[in-house]
């Protein structure tokens, strides 16, 4: 036992010899491509892993550029969330996209309050030609609904100072919007759903026919082989399997997920893979007011969240849909629980032909890299 404890403390001492003997020298072992390795675990099954924080270089992805028929037309459908409005902003700044409409539906947000913000936001920035649509404020079933703080925050715009505008135009019913941009439209419109379904499956409903003319639909919500986030956020609600958006109106959700789309989901399983860091704000950083809000907004999530870091879930979703080979998709068969059980709003697979294309391994620092891009171009 005696030997034993020796060994030990001759092993402790080697160990503390190379790290003062290493550690000075640690910059110039960077500078030469070597890689910094952690030491986790405890003794005696200790291991070697990467250092945690630390992000792998990665190169710049260039910005895709329009193709010969111009833009891609896109219909912004957000509930009113700082990393919807996030998403909304880097649309704004992407030259690959026409956004032709923003609506805001049921969810984080009262959409008849916050509707008037984007409005006025898109004058602001010279974009007033963008018509605004407010959805209905419940779900198309039950009562599911966000914590009204949540909602009273999304009112206010969580503090933060609204760009200043002349005048705006007057928002107007959604799913009246979503059916008349699809329908005029003279390429398919690519749809992104970052908030409930709501408005999406109200214009189907209105119009069936506008099918025809959606392109693609890329959604943010939903969990597939992960824990949801509605009992982790709100301990006040029990469920553990659903995520919000899908959650407030899961009849919403299912008529779209079996409407024959062409459907993309980002759930939570890629979503929370994905970690912004005070590290990131400069990088976003640019004269353009649209940049500089998204600038504000990312600092705000920082500041009232966590210092540590935040999930920007809409965002994530916003760079796949530029990039699809950012997070290879897999073809899964998805429906969502509509009944009123513990389980309400989960995403489940389901043993049927796939309806759904769904991004689960994003390249962190390739989403960062690119969304970085967008916000901080001239």
């Amino acid at each position: 036992m005696k030997h034993l404890g020796r060994i030990i403390l001759i092993i402790i001492a080697v160990i503390v010899f190379l790290v003062i003997l290493i550690w000075p020298m640690a910059s110039l072992w960077e500078k030469l491509g070597a890689e910094p390795v952690c030491i986790q675990g405890t003794w005696p099954d200790l291991k070697l892993t990467d250092c945690p924080g630390r992000e792998a270089a990665v190169t710049q992805v260039p910005l895709p550029e329009p193709g010969a028929d111009g833009p891609i037309p896109l219909i912004v459908d957000d509930d009113g969330s700082p990393d919807g409005s996030i998403a909304l902003l880097y649309f704004l700044r992407n030259p690959l996209f026409d956004v032709r409409a923003v609506t805001i539906s049921y969810g984080e947000a009262h959409p008849e309050n916050f509707a008037p913000h984007v409005a006025q936001i898109l004058a602001a920035f010279g974009r007033g030609d963008i018509p605004v649509g407010y959805g209905r404020d419940t779900p198309l079933e039950g009562k599911n609904a966000f914590p009204e703080s949540w909602r009273q925050a999304s009112n206010e715009f969580w503090g933060l100072a609204l760009p200043q505008a002349d005048s705006a135009a007057k928002p107007v019913p959604a799913a009246q919007l979503i059916a008349d941009i699809v329908r005029n439209s003279d390429r398919p419109v690519t749809i992104f759903v970052s908030g409930s379904h709501t408005n999406l499956a109200e214009a189907l409903r209105l119009d069936p026919g506008i099918v025809a003319n959606i392109g693609d639909v890329f959604i943010m919500g939903g969990s597939v082989n992960s824990p949801g986030n509605i009992h982790s956020d709100w301990p006040e609600y029990d469920n553990e399997t659903a995520e919000w958006n899908i959650w407030v109106d899961p009849r919403a959700a299912s008529e779209v997920f079996s409407s024959g789309l062409p459907l993309h989901l980002i759930p939570l399983d890629a979503t929370r893979q994905v970690v912004w860091k005070q590290a990131d704000v400069p990088g976003w950083r640019s004269e353009a007011p649209e940049s500089k809000l998204a600038d504000e907004l990312l600092q705000w999530m920082l500041d009232n969240w966590s210092r540590d870091g935040v999930f920007i879930w809409d965002l994530v979703a916003a760079v796949q849909a530029i990039n699809p080979s950012l997070c290879p998709e897999v073809p899964l068969s998805l429906a969502v629980v509509t009944t009123p059980v513990v389980e309400e709003g989960r995403t489940a697979v389901v043993n049927q032909l796939s309806n759904i294309a769904v991004c689960l391994e994003p390249d962190m620092a390739q989403i960062k890299s690119l969304a970085a891009s967008v916000f901080h171009q001239p």
